[in-house]
């Protein structure tokens, strides 16, 4: 039996809605039901944190995009209508300056406080350089996309690759990863390639879609941490079904 122990749902009663196991792997909606399985439309997404920074955790080979071992995964699972199809969703993800003064729950401060700072579009990887966001048909060509961007606990700009892994009337799955490092002042917080996210969106019934994301740091992470990561996978979220997760309790207070 799959077990969880941690905090619970984080809804009209203030339970927090986080569960940590170290038996179960990530189940990544790849021709098989997800795990943690979607929430339903309405209510907070389901989630499952698993923070291993002496063996690491591998993300299944396949729609993965590959088997590399990661010390911690924050898995999301939620529904959300949605009528405008697969494209208007993907333009979600190419429109990186509207992520530009999204806000988190910060448990360090107790708030709700901005987490992107500064976000844009680039022309290439090796340059800065910004351009227009990225359009549907970008995005579906599959190539690799890079944006820059800016966050409140880091110091400096961040590039990151994009790429729409598959595409189709009923499906969506996109890929984010750092490709220059993360720094807070003179320390590195992480190295390229050290964070990565996975973004799958489904349709499950007619304007219902299923929305999975797992975020994977490769660098081990202090107990307690993982509420940060949680906090910050659920603004993308909220983000790109449209309901801005300031307007509702925090996932991890």
């Amino acid at each position: 039996m799959r077990q969880a122990l941690g905090v619970r749902t984080c809804f009209l009663l203030l339970l927090c809605n986080v569960a940590f196991a170290a038996d179960v792997a990530p189940g990544l909606p790849c021709g098989t039901a997800p795990y943690p399985a979607y929430a339903e439309a309405g209510i907070p997404p389901r989630l499952q944190v698993w923070n291993m920074p002496q063996n690491g955790i591998p993300l299944p080979a396949g729609c993965s995009g590959g088997a590399r071992d990661f010390k911690l995964l924050v898995a999301l699972a939620g529904s959300f209508r949605h009528e405008g199809g697969v494209d208007k969703l993907m333009e979600r993800f190419g429109a990186v300056s509207a992520t530009q003064g999204n806000r988190y729950w910060s448990v360090t401060d107790k708030q709700w406080r901005v987490l992107i700072t500064h976000a844009a579009a680039l022309e290439a990887a090796d340059s800065l350089r910004p351009r227009p966001n990225f359009s549907a048909a970008e995005m579906k060509d599959g190539k690799e996309l890079y944006f820059v961007q800016s966050d409140s606990r880091s110091t400096g700009e961040v590039v990151y690759r994009m790429r729409v892994r598959e595409s189709g009337p009923d499906r969506l799955v996109v890929e984010v990863e750092n490709i220059s490092p993360v720094r807070l002042y003179f320390l590195t917080l992480f190295e390229p390639g050290e964070l990565r996210s996975l973004h799958f969106l489904d349709r499950r019934a007619g304007d219902l879609w299923g929305y999975y994301a797992v975020s994977a740091s490769a660098r081990g992470q202090a107990k307690g941490s993982e509420a940060s990561f949680v906090n910050r996978l659920a603004s993308f979220y909220g983000y790109v079904i449209g309901k801005p997760v300031d307007r509702a309790p925090p996932l991890a207070p």
